[in-house]
């Protein structure tokens, strides 16, 4: 182990902590309008309240009103219940795998939050005990990532409008190439025209997250069988029913029981789209490909579409062929790349307000379908698949936080 921590005196702590609540103020500066006697003012106010600059800026609490602004008081605890909970369990997991006491690796880590803006997690899973302080510089973590939304994700509306499955499909559905509809609000009869020539149906909550709550139902062909189901839709929470798709038979045959989904992160930059990182997430037997279901990723090239390391899931391990099929991962060329990056090019042109945005794409025979965008999509990503080589892959966003 050779790691090297420079442990600061109360003055340079205090500097580099007020750095960033000048940085949190001259952005809420930038964003309403208001002068900086007025921002700190206000923020000040909501600092009484138990809400710092840091979840002040990253809720847009200038922005809210009313219920929006509630939920977000009183979230305000939660967060900061998680936030004690996560320092305590990934302190407990770096000592365990050091042989650090779990207080001097509690230290190590507020210590390196100061310089790298890393999480707990961030420090455990990118191994930063083993690193110097230049070395934990290079990595992408979650104050970067944070940084990054701040600059490009403005517009609160455009976010939510995003997170609405039914909101995001008024406004791309053209760009999903399938059939979709909610289950409010339609006719028995609609619903039999909706569903012509279709076998089966994936139902979402409309602002379910994960992976939670999907479910599919096949489509009989007897007329009561239909409406038994029709029924049953329509009795259920507010969900987005949609065509299930039938992905590519070569991505298929990594799992052919969840749709293996491309994740291709955008950052619309001065009108140009960039490609930052892009990964596979292949099901390992359940109906998604997400984490909650088991689910593991690969990185892909963004210059050819070619899945450039082995697999692996958000723990660590590594999967040079699929769990479930034995298919090989690593040199895998994804089937109709340069209609996936078509496809994130119309989508993140679309957008006024939010600029950076992690877009689920389903492979087809015939190209790409659009599944939904994420404007917090997951960082570790773009990082985690090179922490063996130790390897800091900040460098290709530092372009973007000038």
């Amino acid at each position: 182990m050779r790691s090297i921590h420079y442990y600061l005196n109360a003055g340079k702590r205090r500097d580099i902590l007020n750095s960033r609540k000048e940085a949190y103020l001259r952005y809420v500066c930038d964003q309403t309008g208001w002068d900086y006697e007025k921002a700190k003012q206000e923020m000040d106010e909501y600092a009484k309240k138990g809400v710092n600059y840091r979840y002040y800026v990253k809720k847009r609490i200038w922005a809210r009103t009313g219920k929006r602004l509630e939920i977000s008081l009183k979230n305000v605890e939660k967060d900061s219940r998680y936030d004690k909970r996560s320092l305590d369990k990934h302190a407990g997991l770096v000592a365990r795998e050091s042989g650090l006491s779990k207080k001097k690796v509690k230290e190590m880590i507020l210590e390196s939050n100061l310089y790298t803006e890393c999480s707990p997690r961030d420090y455990y899973q990118f191994r930063f005990w083993e690193k110097t302080l230049e070395e934990q510089k290079t990595y992408y973590t979650k104050g970067t990532v944070e940084r990054l939304i701040m600059k490009y994700n403005t517009d609160l509306d455009e976010v939510t409008m995003i997170r609405s499955k039914e909101r995001f499909a008024k406004k791309f559905g053209d760009l999903f190439h399938r059939v979709w509809f909610v289950n409010r609000n339609i006719s028995f009869e609609e619903f039999l025209e909706k569903t012509e020539g279709l076998t089966s149906l994936i139902c979402k909550p409309t602002f379910g997250t994960h992976g939670a709550g999907v479910e599919k139902f096949d489509i009989p062909h007897n007329l009561d069988e239909k409406r038994a189901l029709y029924d049953l839709l329509m009795e259920k929470g507010k969900s987005q029913c949609e065509e299930y798709i039938v992905q590519h038979s070569e991505i298929a045959a990594f799992c052919a029981s969840s749709v293996n989904t491309v994740r291709l992160v955008t950052i619309l930059d001065q009108g140009k789209v960039n490609y930052m990182y892009s990964v596979l997430r292949m099901g390992t037997g359940g109906l998604i490909d997400g984490f909650d279901g088991g689910g593991i990723f690969a990185p892909v090239d963004v210059e050819n579409g070619i899945i450039c390391r082995d697999g692996m899931n958000l723990e660590g391990t590594i999967f040079k062929a699929h769990p479930v099929s034995q298919k090989p991962i690593k040199g895998f060329q994804i089937p109709n790349w340069d209609e996936v990056l078509k496809l994130a090019e119309t989508a993140a042109k679309r957008l006024q307000g939010v600029h950076m945005v992690g877009w689920d794409i389903a492979v087809t025979e015939n190209g790409a379908s659009l599944i939904e965008g994420n404007t917090e999509s997951n960082y570790q990503f773009a990082q985690l698949p090179y922490i063996a080589e130790g390897i800091g892959v900040k460098y290709k966003f530092d372009p973007f936080l000038k």
